[in-house]
């Protein structure tokens, strides 16, 4: 429904930020409201969630996070609230990481999951968390971008920790090469 708001925050809440937008007040509920401060013009992405009582707009500082919480809420057991107590018990790199090695220990000690929903969660997204910087990222301009960095020789890894440092989305492919090349040489 919406895929981010661009406009100033005004008020923190214990869960949640309000977006000023041409005028118009989003609440949206962030794992860190910390992290933004009142007056600050922002960019987040968002995922929309409405059941038959509530409706509620979900939001993200970077489109790597919205969709480790959209693939963490197809996992059986898990639901919205949960996905972000997921998402503000820890970064979502670590997150992810602990996903990928099974680190059942890990997930199960962050706010409302138990033991039996890590492992679902392992078993369901263990090797499935390529999101974003590989082809099928649902952003032609990114996927072309990294299939020429591929072509020039990068390695998967360099492409995919460069490619989750860069929070824009929607630039061209120039664009993506330009900032990617600019991180990739810092690295040095």
């Amino acid at each position: 429904m919406y895929y981010y708001l661009h406009g100033t925050v005004t008020i923190h809440e214990k869960d949640s930020i309000v977006v000023e937008c041409n005028g118009v007040g989003y609440e949206v509920l962030v794992s860190h409201p910390e992290d933004y401060n009142i007056g600050d013009t922002i960019r987040i992405y968002t995922a929309f969630y409405s059941r038959e009582d509530e409706q509620y707009l979900i939001g993200f500082k970077t489109f790597e996070e919205k969709a480790l919480y959209i693939k963490l809420i197809s996992v059986k057991g898990v639901g919205p609230k949960s996905a972000m107590s997921i998402l503000g018990g820890s970064s979502s790199s670590r997150v992810k990481e602990a996903i990928d090695s099974s680190d059942v220990v890990f997930l199960s000690h962050l706010p409302n999951i138990g033991p039996k929903t890590a492992k679902q969660i392992v078993l369901d997204l263990k090797g499935k968390l390529t999101y974003g910087t590989g082809v099928g990222s649902g952003d032609k301009n990114l996927d072309d971008a990294v299939i020429g960095l591929k072509n020039m020789g990068f390695r998967k890894e360099e492409i995919d920790e460069v490619m989750t440092k860069i929070p824009d989305r929607g630039l061209s492919t120039e664009d993506y090469l330009k900032k990617a090349l600019i991180l990739l040489s810092k690295r040095g």
